[in-house]
């Protein structure tokens, strides 16, 4: 009996006679307990240290595990009366305790990971600092290092008398705001009410022999454009330059604020001679660009517009000694309107992507990087014209990086400034304190084709960047997917292309099919040059066949463009627009002209001529076509179709005194090779030389009946003006304008391929990169 008794005692916990009333803690510490919640050694042992009252002995073993109660709103287990011992309550109790500790330890790893988020970050900012460590103090582990976080330094903009510029972080002024006392004293001298002030007199002064100094050692500079206000056209024909540009090109590269301008052109009609500088070269550039879409195609247009006289005008006001009169929007607008018509004339090609560059640079000098919300001093209608001044300077450098197979120069990270706004210029004056409300995005607008071409910009810029790369090969899945979003929004685009067109029709400024094709072919253009590498391993790696469908569809659309559709009652002025900047233009303005399009169709067409004549031998004779060629031949019908329009067009060009020979020649060389393909090599290289000689030989008659046609005396002077006696940027470094310039003198171009007499010379000018 006794054995089994002391048996079941060892196995059954004796139980104790009365409930405990203190704490757990105190209980485990030994400690007298004041019963209190929470007690009072506890509360002195550790302030965040709660008690735990527990009904029975078994729950107290199993209670010594918690130390910690980490929900503040955790309820408390409090002693029942002496009879309540019932095992369910105490199982209910402890369940209900375990869950409230899993909901607080829920709760805090949520906070934990809240705080490596953007929002714990500024959560920290504000903090001052956080430690990435326990409840004791101690950290989790000797990897996670204690951080301290401070506010980034703001930047300060500064306005001179309209010239505007912003100080960096490293800039000195920063550091200067410490300087309390200093700065009180020093801006007394700015006062206008102390005339009499030591500071502000003596200041006077100083600047006065300043000024004297830097006059005298100044260089004595001649205006190698002067008088331009008489070359002006009549006020007709000016308002309608003014419109073309309005309705065109400045609803995708916007630059100007169109009642604002209206203003200042009536008033400058009314005084030419009180108008700045500054708005009547952008009147001239306006004027220049707005005869690309009147005028007939051709270096000399019909209104005799000295159009290079103006831009280099422009480019002496920007490159002269005025750097004080262009660190404002209106120096960014000269330059960005300088850039759009050198484009639109294709002049400069070599040195634009360097322009890009530097206005690039003027922008970020004047704080266009930083979104207008960081400077408190800045107008809401200030504001917004940054923004579009610095979303059409993004538009011109990537664009012109493409064009030159350079880097971008710029990064996403390089700038923080938000999307203008889709509002209309009526709704934005110089005197509204609150932005006007937004239009939804199928709400056409004077500024939605640039929020629209915004877009994509961030996909366009990392293509930018991966066609540039010097250090990485080229990845095949990240073309792919990069080549997919640019093809979404060429979709998107389309779609709200669509939309804005069938609800805008009355409007002065309005979308139509120039706006469209101009900007699908801005986009289709990276999608050509993504593509490029993987499209030329394509003919000798199947895998890389979809590069080489991708890159022949986006050509066929862009070569498609430069069709005018016939149906009855159709607006036919917008599709002339598009056909007479492409035959003008250089880069993204070439469009369907462009040697990206003439390349791919061109290439594709000859892959696929090898890869059907490869194991069949060559004959002398033309042999009969089989169903597989005729199958063949039909489907690349569409491809020669194609060619055959481009080559009109350039035709057209040469008509106009354009000189794309090189274009035209090349397009010669390629049809006289697809038409050589049953020959043998001997009579096919014979075909394709013929081709050639024949192609030069056209391009001689055109440019010589241009020239016979459009001589007035002088020949060496073009547009009224001598060019050797001019001085230029591009003269000034060692450089030349594009031989492709509407505005190269026709004589100096016929003499330079005249030299051209064999076929050996002609064939090196030709395939000459």
């Amino acid at each position: 009996m006794d054995t089994n008794g002391d048996s079941l005692s060892q196995s059954n916990p004796r139980k104790r006679r009365r409930p405990a009333l203190s704490c757990e803690q105190c209980r485990r510490r030994k400690v007298r307990c004041d019963r209190e919640m929470p007690c009072g050694p506890c509360t002195k042992l550790h302030p965040s240290l709660k008690c735990l009252y527990v009904k029975e002995g078994k729950a107290a073993l199993e209670a010594r595990t918690e130390s910690f109660a980490p929900d503040e709103e955790e309820e408390i287990s409090i002693p029942g009366p002496e009879n309540s011992h019932s095992s369910q309550n105490v199982d209910s109790s402890r369940i209900a305790q375990l869950e409230r500790s899993v909901r607080a330890l829920q709760g805090r790893v949520q906070e934990l990971e809240g705080l490596q988020g953007p929002r714990g970050q500024e959560a920290r900012l504000k903090n001052g600092v956080h430690d990435h460590g326990d409840a004791n103090g101690t950290r989790s582990s000797e990897s996670e290092q204690p951080q301290t976080f401070i506010a980034p330094l703001a930047p300060r903009i500064k306005n001179d008398n309209g010239n505007v510029k912003v100080f960096g972080t490293t800039h000195w002024a920063i550091i200067f705001q410490q300087f309390r006392l200093l700065r009180q004293v020093r801006s007394t001298a700015s006062w206008s009410d102390c005339e009499h002030n030591e500071i502000s007199m003596s200041l006077t002064e100083i600047r006065k022999l300043r000024h004297h100094i830097k006059n005298r050692q100044a260089p004595k500079l001649v205006d190698p454009a002067p008088d331009l206000l008489n070359d002006l056209p009549s006020r007709e024909i000016c308002d309608e330059l003014v419109q073309h540009y309005l309705c065109t090109l400045e609803l995708i590269y916007r630059v100007v604020h169109i009642p604002s301008f209206y203003r200042e052109y009536e008033r400058f009609w009314d005084e030419p001679q009180s108008s700045s500088r500054s708005f009547f070269l952008k009147l001239l550039l306006i004027l220049a660009i707005g005869s690309v879409f009147h005028c007939k195609p051709g270096p000399l247009n019909e209104h005799g517009l000295p159009v290079q006289r103006w831009v280099y005008a422009a480019q002496w006001w920007l490159s002269g000694p005025f750097s004080k009169e262009i660190g404002n929007l209106d120096g960014l607008q000269v330059y960005c309107l300088l850039l759009i018509c050198k484009q639109a004339y294709a002049m400069g090609k070599e040195t634009n992507w360097m322009s890009a560059g530097t206005l690039l640079r003027m922008a970020i000098n004047q704080g266009l990087h930083r979104d207008p919300s960081h400077f408190a001093t800045i107008s809401i209608f200030d504001g917004e014209m940054r923004r579009r001044i610095w979303a059409t300077i993004l538009e011109l450098n990537i664009q012109l990086s493409i064009d030159a197979a350079m880097p971008p120069l710029i990064c996403e990270g390089d700038f923080d400034t938000k999307p203008p706004a889709n509002v209309d210029d009526e709704e934005l004056d110089q005197s509204i304190t609150i932005l006007p409300p937004l239009q939804l995005q199928d709400v056409f607008t004077v500024s939605s084709l640039q929020i629209l071409l915004l877009k994509s910009f961030p996909t366009r810029l990392k293509i930018a960047k991966v066609i540039n790369e010097c250090d990485s090969a080229q990845i095949y899945e990240r073309a792919l997917q990069l080549g997919n979003e640019l093809t979404m929004a060429c979709k998107e685009m389309a779609g709200l292309m669509h939309t804005y067109i069938s609800r805008t029709r009355n409007s002065t400024f309005k979308p139509t099919p120039f706006h469209h094709r101009t900007m699908d072919t801005v986009l289709r253009r990276f999608l050509l040059n993504l593509h490029r590498p993987f499209t030329i391993q394509a003919s000798k790696d199947p895998r890389f066949y979809l590069s080489r469908k991708l890159s022949l569809d986006s050509a066929l659309i862009m070569a498609s463009y430069g069709d005018i559709p016939i149906v009855p009652g159709t607006d036919l002025q917008p599709y002339q627009y598009f056909q007479r900047l492409a035959l003008s233009g250089a880069g993204s303005f070439k469009a369907h002209l462009s040697l990206d399009v003439i390349m791919v169709i061109s290439s594709e067409l000859i892959t696929q001529i090898e890869e059907e004549c490869s194991p069949q031998p060559k004959v002398s004779s033309p042999r009969t076509p089989t169903a597989v060629d005729q199958i063949a031949q039909a489907a690349r019908l569409p491809l020669i179709q194609a060619l055959e329009r481009i080559k009109g067009h350039l035709y057209e060009s040469l008509e106009a005194g354009i000189p794309s020979m090189k274009r035209y020649c090349l397009l010669a060389g390629v049809l006289a090779q697809i038409e050589s393909v049953p020959l043998q090599e001997q009579a096919e290289w014979a075909h394709i030389r013929e081709a050639f000689m024949t192609s030069m030989g056209t391009c001689h008659s055109l440019l010589q009946n241009y020239i016979v046609e459009n001589a007035s005396g002088d020949e060496g002077n073009v547009l009224g003006q001598s060019m050797d006696s001019m001085w230029t940027p591009e003269s000034a470094l060692g450089l030349s304008l594009s031989s492709d310039s509407m505005v190269s003198n026709p004589f100096q171009i016929l003499a330079r391929y005249e030299a051209l007499t064999d076929f050996s010379s002609f064939l090196t000018w030709v395939l000459r990169v």
